[in-house]
């Protein structure tokens, strides 16, 4: 996989963990922003990242965008862009995502002035670099010399355990600690003489992440601090993210299996739960509900049929037959 594809599908990874239930959105909202929202009555709508510019009808595609409706007022906006590397350019680049998402929802005052209200902004950074600052900030200066600072606030992921991030109430993006791995990797495998006893070493630290992971999605999904759904999504990107660092870096079955299994005892317990509920209810089907929403979310993101069939227990007609219905 080349760097742009890796990129690619890192950015298309961690965009399908925002397709979490509001409750997950939510979580994140509050903790990234330290903004109070109300989880009884806000409702999550996720808008439009395309944006045409003139002149020359040009595309911008910022990240993720979110509106809170929560009956109190003009639903604010939330732009959240993620990073794998530094870009000299982010400032530039989150001013202008920033005016463009903000003049698509323009509104006429009293006195036929228009305004145009900027969206919160977040930029997060998921590999290390010693240029990425605490903030981005853009002095703006008018004809008449007032001045705007336009300033946007950085989160660097990279720098915490998924433990940590759960901590913070910040359980949604845990599969992106992963990405640091990538860079690290490759310092690694690019040095004229690899060191396998470190190579080896940074294998075990993703697993012992993976393991984390797993770990803390079984526990909020029991203690019902996630739903069902958002365990789903959590598990399924770190499938994806895993594979890739697997497909290029790691290549080893004995890790892939351990992974797999790791994946596997979590969505047991997602089968036994439905087929609990199948029994109350009543309903044959109930056994099979949990793994299908796990094959079918792991689907989404381009897993590999074989890593799918091992993380759920299915046979390959059986998935052949969530594929048919997926279409």
């Amino acid at each position: 996989m080349s760097q742009d594809n890796s990129r690619a599908a890192i950015d298309e990874t961690a965009k399908f963990l925002f397709d979490a239930p509001d409750h997950a959105i939510i979580d994140f909202i509050s903790r990234i922003f330290s903004i109070h929202i109300d989880k009884a009555t806000a409702e999550i709508t996720r808008v439009s990242s395309e944006y045409i510019s003139h002149p020359g009808f040009s595309r911008h595609l910022p990240d993720i965008v979110l509106a809170v409706h929560d009956k109190t007022g003009p639903d604010p906006l939330f732009h959240i862009e993620i990073q794998t590397e530094h870009d000299g350019m982010m400032d530039l680049r989150m001013v202008k995502y920033g005016y463009l998402i903000g003049a698509s929802r323009s509104e006429m005052d009293d006195n036929d002035t228009r305004i145009i209200s900027i969206p919160h902004q977040v930029v997060i950074y998921l590999e290390e670099h010693k240029r990425i600052r605490d903030e981005l900030k853009v002095k703006i200066i008018f004809p008449d010399e007032s001045e705007v600072d336009y300033i946007v606030p950085v989160f660097r992921l990279y720098a915490y355990s998924a433990y940590e991030l759960s901590e913070m109430d910040l359980y949604l993006v845990i599969p992106l600690v992963l990405v640091k791995y990538r860079k690290r990797f490759d310092i690694i495998c690019r040095r004229k003489n690899l060191n396998q006893e470190e190579f080896d070493a940074l294998v075990q630290d993703v697993l012992q992440d993976i393991e984390q992971i797993t770990t803390i999605t079984g526990t909020y999904e029991e203690n019902g601090v996630m739903d069902e759904k958002t365990k789903d999504i959590i598990l399924s990107a770190t499938i994806e993210l895993y594979t890739q660092l697997h497909q290029k870096y790691i290549r080893d079955s004995k890790s892939k299996e351990r992974v797999e299994n790791m994946i596997e005892s979590v969505t047991q317990k997602i089968s036994k739960k439905w087929h609990m509920i199948g029994i109350k209810e009543g309903k044959r089907e109930g056994i099979a509900e949990g793994v299908k929403i796990v094959a079918k979310n792991l689907l989404m993101i381009g897993t590999a049929d074989e890593v799918i069939l091992k993380a759920t227990g299915l046979t390959p007609d059986e998935l052949d037959t969530i594929k048919r219905e997926a279409l």
